[in-house]
Order: structure tokens, then sequence, then C-alpha cells
């Protein structure tokens, strides 16, 4: 998007609230800029999803399913005393 001023009259908050959050993104590595010169965009500049933040989403996924594994009966005795002290 060229312009930002239709998302923040349709969702009523403020462009610097956007790119606080923009920032807060890029720092964190979720999003890349794309310079107008870059041809495997098609020349158009802005923000993309980086790798690691799709890295990140697959490696959070291959976790979840980990827990749903049962380990050994010793570790599930020993998991459910830990929650007893909580």
């Amino acid at each position: 998007m060229p312009n930002l001023q239709p998302l923040c009259d349709k969702y009523d908050f403020t462009p610097r609230m956007l790119e606080t959050v923009r920032s807060k993104m890029r720092r964190m590595g979720l999003i890349d800029h794309v310079s107008r010169f870059n041809k495997a965009y098609g020349y158009r500049e802005g923000w993309v999803f980086s790798s690691r933040f799709s890295r990140a989403l697959s490696r959070l996924s291959e976790l979840s399913k980990g827990f749903r594994n049962r380990k050994d009966a010793l570790q599930e005795k020993k998991d459910r005393d830990l929650f007893m002290y909580v």
C-alpha cells in the first residue's frame, strides 16, 4: 500500500501507532523492507514477511506437535508432581 491512511481510518488508530508496530516487527525480524529496485518483488516497494518469520512459525508448530506425544511413565509422574507444587 502506498498510503497507510485508509487503514488508520478504517480501524481507528493513529499513523504513529502503525509506525511503532511496524518498527517493532522490523526489529524482531518478522518483516523486511523491499526496495523498489528489487527485481524479485516486481520492483515494488513495501514490506513483506521475512523468511525468519515463516521458519519461526514452522518451529512453533513442530514444538506443539511434540507436546502431544506421550513420554515415559516416570516423566509423566514427575510432571504431575511439579504441577501440584504450582
